[in-house]
């Protein structure tokens, strides 16, 4: 039984962008692309895998945002950290690529 089972307790939104995601230490960068986000968390797919409990800093580029002129982009968050909830390989792609979801930490000011 290999299905999708919803599990942010918050409306998802749909968000395609750049996106740069960094370890605390600044030694890993991770080169990525946004899948979605809700108020307390995003997806993201990068080609590198990324463990579970990691805090990573992350920007997005909110430039590609405005030029897409998707209306579901606007609330997503432009930068800050966040933990890695899990991380999983993505089938059919030509190239290594893992899925990640990551949980907002702290308040958005």
């Amino acid at each position: 039984m290999d299905h999708f089972v919803e599990q942010r307790r918050a409306m998802r939104f749909v968000c395609e962008s750049p996106l740069m995601c960094t370890n605390l230490e600044g030694s890993r960068v991770y080169p990525g692309r946004s899948l979605n986000h809700c108020e307390r968390g995003l997806s993201f797919i990068t080609q590198e895998p990324m463990k579970s409990g990691t805090t990573i800093y992350f920007r997005t580029d909110s430039f590609a945002q405005k030029r897409f002129k998707n209306s579901t982009c606007r609330g997503m968050r432009g930068m800050g950290l966040a933990q890695v909830r899990w991380c999983q390989p993505v089938d059919g792609q030509d190239h290594a690529a893992y899925q990640v979801g990551a949980e907002y930490l702290g308040p958005y000011p």
